[in-house]
């Protein structure tokens, strides 16, 4: 059996630490138009194409554009692009990144226009902090568990859902929500859309495959459970449930049994627990009925898990920050609407701190840089030899100094020029 992994797509954002930005004469495509938007910068590039921030010339709305390599073309990868841009489209959900243009260019790459988000993908939240405590990944759960249910509700099956296709967006002055991002190899249940390969390999990333997956079977909402309850796992506990090469991996998905959370991280609530390895069921039919039944024991976990039951390391450092407790009772009480994704869904204290932390650190690297550039200079104005004064009667003559008449002092202008940020979130609406 081959296996075809699935490369990580690349950003589909925008840049959010010190980044070199590509020269112009590095990237032919920069400042060409493609469509209706003119390329601006080379902004990230993956396994499968590179992405560039545009903006529309006219009325200055911002996009991601991603083009596939040129070394890459052909009708598979092709269609993967088109694939996902309309499975997004019959999808339309704020949990999910939204594409609203395909075109090709002059050589015949194709190309998708995307809206440009400004953020990080889950995997770097995780790089950073290691494993999310219980609240925040009750939080993330119950975001992707809507945009899942609303794929599946639209005959849609991801196929490869893991932390890199998880967006976690930054919206200014509002809460944080999450996209689901790289449909590519997604599956249009009741009919033949969906990527094959002529090899006959599987499709999708082993640490997250589920066993049906692995095995060739039948395809359908259950496989994006399953990959949830891995995501769950490596969410609370900062490891994945099946370590090793991919085959061995994909082998312990298939005949092994999943592990329990609570056997990595004391303290989780035993709910909870359950749920986990209950969507990791190696049985299909013995999983969650829907994404909406998990939502549904996500409420209820909500409802009743208790601050106490937090794993006893998730201390907090800030007395002010909303606990999983405060988490409870705001989920509890929320309407039940298919958008838990709107700017008012409630952060998660731990998720708020790491994303403020994040925030705190650009200056101070930038004040670093400044005082390392001024001590520099310092050294070399004390170190440095001092040229000999040419003489006197080498010296230029000096012209005579300016008469200067002081000019009446004008009034500020009151109008200070608006800096315009061009929102990166729909309205209703990135290789």
């Amino acid at each position: 059996m081959k296996t075809r992994r699935v490369p990580d797509t690349g950003p589909h954002r925008t840049r959010t630490e010190p980044e070199l930005p590509t020269p112009l004469a590095e990237d032919p495509l920069v400042s060409t138009q493609m469509g209706e938007f003119v390329i601006e910068e080379r902004i990230g590039a993956g396994g499968m194409g590179v992405v560039y921030r545009a903006v529309h010339p006219l009325i200055g709305k911002q996009a991601a554009v991603k083009v596939l390599r040129a070394e890459l073309m052909s009708p598979e990868q092709e269609q993967r692009l088109l694939v996902e841009a309309r499975t997004v489209n019959a999808i339309r959900h704020p949990g999910i990144l939204d594409i609203f243009n395909f075109g090709r260019l002059a050589d015949g790459r194709p190309y998708i226009v995307m809206e440009l988000l400004r953020g990080q993908p889950l995997s770097d939240v995780m790089r950073a902090q290691g494993r999310l405590d219980v609240g925040t990944t009750v939080w993330m759960l119950d975001q992707m568990a809507s945009a899942l249910g609303a794929a599946h509700r639209a005959g849609v099956v991801h196929r490869d859902l893991k932390p890199a296709n998880v967006f976690v967006v930054e919206v200014p002055d509002a809460a944080p929500t999450l996209k689901l991002v790289d449909f590519g190899i997604a599956k249009v249940l009741q009919s033949r859309e969906g990527l094959t390969l002529a090899d006959g390999a599987v499709l999708g990333t082993p640490d997250f495959m589920a066993p049906e997956q692995i095995r060739g079977g039948v395809i359908g909402p259950a496989t994006d459970l399953y990959a949830l309850g891995v995501l769950a796992f490596q969410m609370l506990t900062g490891e994945k449930p099946f370590q090793g090469e991919n085959v061995q991996v994909m082998f312990a998905h298939v005949e092994q049994p999943a592990p329990r959370p609570s056997s990595k991280v004391k303290g989780l609530p035993p709910q909870l627990d359950a749920l986990v390895l209950q969507l990791m069921e190696k049985d299909p039919a013995r999983r969650p009925a829907s994404a909406e039944a998990v939502r549904e024991q996500l409420r209820g976990l909500s409802r009743t898990t208790p601050t106490s039951t937090r794993p006893e390391v998730e201390a907090s450092t800030s007395p002010s920050s909303p606990r999983p407790g405060r988490l409870a009772a705001l989920m509890a009480t929320r309407p039940e609407v298919e958008a838990p994704t709107s700017p008012s869904s409630p952060l998660p204290w731990r998720l708020a701190a790491l994303l403020m932390e994040r925030r705190r650190r650009a200056p101070l690297v930038a004040a670093g840089v400044a005082a390392l550039v001024l001590l520099v200079t310092g050294l070399w104005a004390l170190t440095r030899v001092p040229e000999a004064p040419p003489e006197l009667s080498q010296r230029l003559p000096m012209p005579p100094a300016p008469f200067v008449v002081a000019a009446p002092a004008s009034a500020p202008n009151p109008v200070k020029s608006p800096e315009v940020e061009v929102p990166t979130a729909p309205v209703a609406a990135p290789p």
